[in-house]
């Protein structure tokens, strides 16, 4: 089977560093082709804004102005003269460097093989996974999730409505809902007490960020004068028979009991490092964010030659700051191109801007720590890899065995081998084994990851073709 080379860069994700990639690469002349896995372009920040800005236009004033600026975003990819293909999931980049890469790629339930000169992975970040006692049953689900719901369909959750974790998402969130007339009854902060550090840092972002900072605590005020709210929570735990129908929770040294039908939980995102780490690229334990990131250069490079990542997928950032770093990718992949000149990817990251973003991120990370508990779950009941029900209970006792990593503890429990590919499991797995042992994170590494990253069936692998017909223009 033979293969060429069909387009200079392939980008992998929608979101606004992927948008700003493609956008600067194609109009410097730079053959860019975008791959996405939703229906439209927006990522996760800018879910569906097409659609809103169409046909619910109302919708608008309550997911805000943030959310509504992402329709520019969109219509410059469209404008730029990229290649988008929508619905297109990665299941495999090649290991080989020469004289192209192959990236797997379903589409419209086929299987083909494209070749690039150079693949920018722009896959963004996922929820902080949150084990806790009861967190699989019915009526527990995440921030995130119900957020997704709000932005593609405008779904608002109904009846008792509990929210627990820390981050600014989780008080836009709610934010959003009071906009659109629900209320939760309570919310569970998570976070510890803020530290003397922790409060000069916020005055420190202030003075370099005023815009985003008062951003961000507006929604706090809006929220905290709506809404009764627990402070520095912990021992979370829901119950129910079939479905969620209580939480209990300790708060400032006493217990209460709740009854809730829906519980919604956030701690806080991290890099979606799926495809990197399966493309060979060296990763290591940001402490401060506590997860894995890739090793990158300022302009995204990796370890491998022809391998970038841009925006959250390369540490959270944020989307502001992923479209400035989108832009000086952009700029450096341009220039490596032979015969490519930057031309309008020029300008890149404005060094001032980056740097306030970069403040505010250091800011955000210590004021919104994650929960002890949720990345250590105290009770050995708790599951923590929700695909092979294995609980933390279990990798404790494997870990006593002689287990010291999370690739041997596959052949003890099984976990990590379920269709999410550890993508849940996979830090909480590690932080255990590392805590038996007294080991860091970098000592006992991370899942292996391999092809296929996303399904794929037999008989898409058995009609496999080459996609040599796959020109941008």
């Amino acid at each position: 089977m033979t293969q060429d080379t069909c387009t200079d860069v392939v980008v992998v994700g929608a979101g606004p560093a992927g948008m700003t990639t493609a956008s600067c690469l194609a109009e410097s002349g730079v053959r860019a082709l975008l791959l996405d896995e939703h229906t439209a372009p927006g990522g996760q920040v800018y879910r569906s804004v097409e659609k809103v800005t169409d046909k619910r236009p109302a919708d608008l004033n309550v997911l805000g102005s943030h959310y509504r600026s992402g329709s520019k975003a969109v219509e410059r990819l469209h404008s730029s003269g990229a290649q988008y293909w929508p619905g297109t999931s990665v299941w495999e980049i090649s290991a080989a460097e020469e004289p192209a890469l192959a990236v797997g790629v379903v589409r419209d339930g086929r299987a083909r093989m494209i070749q690039a000169g150079h693949i920018v992975l722009a896959t963004g970040a996922m929820e902080r996974p949150t084990p806790f006692p009861g967190w699989t049953l019915p009526g527990v689900m995440t921030v995130g999730a119900a957020q997704t719901l709000l932005k593609s369909s405008g779904l608002v959750p109904e009846g008792r409505i509990a929210v627990a974790g820390s981050g600014p998402l989780l008080y836009l969130y709610i934010s959003q809902l009071i906009k659109a007339g629900k209320k939760p009854q309570v919310i569970l902060d998570t976070r510890p007490r803020a530290s003397l550090q922790t409060k000069l840092s916020v005055l420190a972002a202030l003075t370099v960020d005023p815009a985003s900072m008062f951003r961000g605590l507006g929604w706090m005020r809006e929220v905290r004068r709506e809404i009764r709210v627990r402070e520095r929570v912990h021992r979370l735990r829901a119950s129910g028979v079939e479905k969620l129908s209580s939480i209990s929770y300790e708060s400032c040294d006493r217990q209460f009991t709740d009854e809730v039908d829906l519980l919604l939980v956030h701690d806080g995102v991290i890099p979606n490092t799926w495809l990197a780490m399966s493309a060979g690229c060296r990763h290591h334990w940001n402490v401060q964010q506590r997860c894995w990131v890739p090793d990158i250069t300022g302009a995204g490079q990796t370890s491998r030659q022809s391998v970038s990542v841009v925006g959250d997928a390369a540490g959270i950032i944020g989307a502001d700051a992923s479209v400035l770093h989108g832009e000086a990718v952009a700029c450096e992949v341009a220039a490596c191109l032979e015969g490519k000149q930057p031309g309008v990817v020029g300008n890149a990251a404005h060094p001032l801007l980056a740097w306030q973003h970069r403040t505010l991120r250091r800011c955000l990370d210590r004021f919104y720590p994650p929960a002890q508990e949720f990345e250590l779950p105290p009770d050995d009941e708790t599951v923590v890899c929700r695909c092979e029900e294995v609980t933390a209970g279990e990798i404790r006792r494997v870990a006593a065995l002689g287990c010291v990593g999370p690739n041997q503890g596959k052949a003890f429990t099984r976990c990590g081998m379920g269709p999410c590919m550890g993508r849940k499991c996979g830090v909480t797995v590690s932080r255990l084994i590392a805590e038996h042992h007294g080991l860091s994170m970098h000592e006992v590494g991370h899942y292996r990851i391999r092809p296929p990253v996303k399904p794929i069936n037999v008989g898409q692998l058995a009609d496999l073709e080459t996609d040599a017909d796959t020109h941008t223009n």
